[in-house]
């Protein structure tokens, strides 16, 4: 990400000549690219809506002022584009003799949204055969004009014959490349500028898309900045024993609702002297923006009492880096990329006595960046304006209305944000589902990683989950107690375990069940305890814990309460981060008698040991006849340590002990190979 944030770009900067009627736009516009090659395939500009040209226009066309007017409530990849009525641009091409008669010809300039005005020279040049954007740009626009392929993926041409869609990558110059036809584009695009160069309508440059961090803010919360502005001296630092500087009280502002940066009608703040000459001067209003403070204020949080210096090596050897780092993917750029340089920074500077740090090349052991969420968006599909909500008839939402038109929206899922009309109101859903269903849901829906496309009624299945979570604590509470409820759940079960074989059908049935629940929360405590580590895989949490309740749900009736009880207790444990109200509920019905919080009380769960133990006295057997499958049997689990030859024979006569897979087999005996797998989950008879 931050690779492609700093975004050097090595190309060359092409100077189109400009033909202008009645109007002054300057000889030429200049244009970056890095596909040279390409130059013979230009069939129209484009310029951002910054560009100066454009703002120089603007002034005199009022058409072209409400186009500009209209921009900022269409997506990026919009491609609504003005043509400019006065201007022509000239391919620097056309001054070569050999060059093809269409390349000379004048070409349109547009104002486009999808230009760039703080990349390149905020001018692109439009190359429909082979930029995926320019072509449906073009295609928009002069959708019966043909597209000039000049690059091929072979010598012959053959693929541009039937060509639907841009050829974007590196080829063969094609007839319509002039003299060029042949050559391959790389060796191609270097001569072209060569000679551009020569004629001084070129020039090899590198491009950056990174530019300076504008610091300052001019709001009240941030770190003041501390200059002084004397009408004699100019603009003069603060020296060193009078930091920092602070910021005054300001709840009058507030209090009186008044609007603004406060700094700037604090008088007695803002008047001082001057620490050059001692004249009357004023300080700076502007404060800093607050990610100044936060790309280094974890490095003050490892040493937050030192007096003398903002953090000793001593300090810095032992706690850093930060072991996690967590930000959406802004802050994993600007944010992120900010603190790397201060940091980097300090750690070599003679802040640390001259210590430089060895092997703390970077502030933060990992890097997390959550996805972004996402509002349901509708755009009219005859311009692509993005809709209010009171414009679209919603109560079919699967087919959604444009209430002036009748027409059906273009729907899609955005990032939020208020000129799409996209937002989500959190206070209002929290208000009628509840904070911990809401947090389950959003962790439920997607990886912390993905993006989130914000569908509430999908929350449906998360409440529904924790009120038969609520329900099942409740029955249980209420359960009647047994002998043995002295027990943990582990207890009894080690304890029933050793009885086995002295077991009646009815308590061996019970202590299936059981095992069943609890080799199910054993399992889902190893899975969960991953998944809160690995962070990435929070909604495996949601699913895990739930299907854990259906586990227990499922042997309601057949379980002992001692292993119910336990199961519910460690079900609410591990839900208590997610759904920390929800399971202080649970929990206070599980434990009543002088319980105090889940918080508290309970520690998070642990694996008990007891896996190996718990392991089903039978289990299915998937048979297959030449690798199809053919039935699925029941068998017992095989003895602890039989494999090899001994395990194929045992699961094979297991497996004809069923009337079924008899009838489906024949005789086995005939088989030239039977393929056990797995432990005896699958077999696989070859005839």
């Amino acid at each position: 990400m931050q690779k492609n944030w700093l975004g050097k770009s090595t190309g060359s900067l092409i100077k189109f000549p400009l033909l202008a009627f009645q109007h002054d736009v300057g000889a030429q516009v200049e244009v970056f690219t890095t596909r040279p090659d390409t130059l013979f395939g230009v069939q129209y500009l484009a310029l951002a809506a910054t560009h100066p040209i454009v703002a120089k226009l603007a002034a005199q066309d009022a058409e072209l002022q409400a186009f500009l007017d209209t921009l900022p409530g269409l997506p990026p990849d919009s491609k609504v584009g003005y043509i400019l009525p006065h201007v022509r641009a000239i391919n620097p091409l056309a001054y070569h003799d050999s060059t093809p008669a269409e390349t000379k010809q004048s070409i349109p300039v547009y104002v486009a949204p999808y230009v760039l005005g703080d990349y390149g020279e905020g001018a692109v040049m439009g190359v429909p055969g082979h930029d995926v954007r320019d072509h449906a740009f073009w295609k928009e626009h002069h959708y019966d004009e043909p597209v000039r392929v000049v690059l091929s993926a072979s010598e012959d041409e053959s693929t541009t014959v039937m060509l639907n869609e841009p050829f974007v990558d590196h080829g063969t110059m094609t007839a319509h490349s002039g003299p060029y036809k042949g050559k391959s584009s790389t060796e191609a695009g270097r001569m072209i500028v060569t000679m551009l160069e020569d004629a001084g309508l070129a020039k090899s440059v590198e491009k950056w898309r990174l530019r300076d961090w504008l610091i300052s803010r001019q709001r009240y919360w941030g770190a003041p900045i501390p200059i002084v502005h004397c009408g004699s001296c100019g603009p003069v630092a603060v020296p060193d024993d009078q930091l920092p500087v602070k910021l005054p009280e300001v709840d009058d502002h507030w209090a009186e609702k008044k609007v603004g940066n406060p700094l700037e009608s604090q008088e007695e703040w803002v008047s001082t002297s001057c620490p050059k000459c001692g004249g009357a001067a004023k300080r700076d209003t502007d404060t800093m923006d607050t990610f100044v403070d936060s790309s280094w204020y974890y490095m003050r949080f490892v040493d937050a009492h030192n007096e003398n210096a903002p953090f000793s090596a001593e300090k810095v050897k032992q706690f850093l880096p930060v072991d996690l780092y967590v930000g959406g993917i802004e802050h994993a750029i600007l944010h992120l990329l900010y603190a790397r340089f201060i940091y980097k920074f300090l750690m070599k500077s003679l802040l640390l006595s001259g210590d430089k740090q060895e092997g703390f090349n970077e502030p933060f052991k990992r890097l997390i960046t959550q996805g972004m969420v996402q509002g349901k968006t509708y755009t009219n599909p005859s311009n692509g304006r993005f809709l209010k909500p009171e414009e679209v008839d919603i109560s079919d939402l699967s087919k959604p209305v444009i209430i002036a038109t009748g027409e059906r929206p273009n729907v899609s899922f955005e990032k939020m944000s208020k000129s799409k009309y996209n937002g989500v109101d959190p206070t209002s859903f929290i208000a009628k589902h509840g904070a911990d269903a809401t947090r389950a849901h959003m962790i439920f829906q997607a990886p912390v990683g993905d993006t989130l496309n914000w569908d509430e009624e999908k929350i449906s299945g998360v409440t529904r989950w924790l009120h038969k979570l609520h329900d099942l604590v409740a029955k249980v509470e209420k359960s009647p107690s047994t002998p043995g409820t002295h027990y943990s759940a582990k207890e009894y079960l080690e304890h029933r375990i050793a009885q086995r074989s002295q077991l009646n059908s009815s308590a061996a049935a019970q202590l299936e069940a059981d095992a069943a629940v609890w080799r199910e929360v054993q399992k889902t405590i190893a899975s969960v305890t991953a998944s809160y580590e690995k962070v990435y895989a929070l909604n495996t949490v949601v699913s895990d814990l739930m299907i854990l309740t259906n586990t227990i749900s499922s042997h309601l009736s057949t379980a002992n309460p001692v292993v119910l009880r336990d199961a519910l207790s460690t079900l609410t444990r591990m839900a208590a981060p997610i759904t920390p109200a929800f399971a202080e509920e649970c929990w206070s019905l599980l434990h009543p008698a002088g319980s105090q919080s889940v918080f508290a009380e309970a520690r998070f769960p642990v694996t008990d040991g007891t896996l190996p133990l718990l392991q089903p006295r039978r289990k299915n057997c998937a048979v297959q006849v030449n690798g199809k499958l053919k039935v699925v049997v029941e068998i017992p689990t095989a003895p602890e340590g039989m494999e090899g030859d001994e395990l194929r024979d045992w699961v094979v006569a297991e497996v004809v002990k069923s009337e079924e897979a008899r009838g489906k087999l024949g005789d086995v005996k005939a088989a030239k190979t039977v393929r056990v797998v797995r432990g005896g989950k699958l077999v696989n008879f070859v005839f």
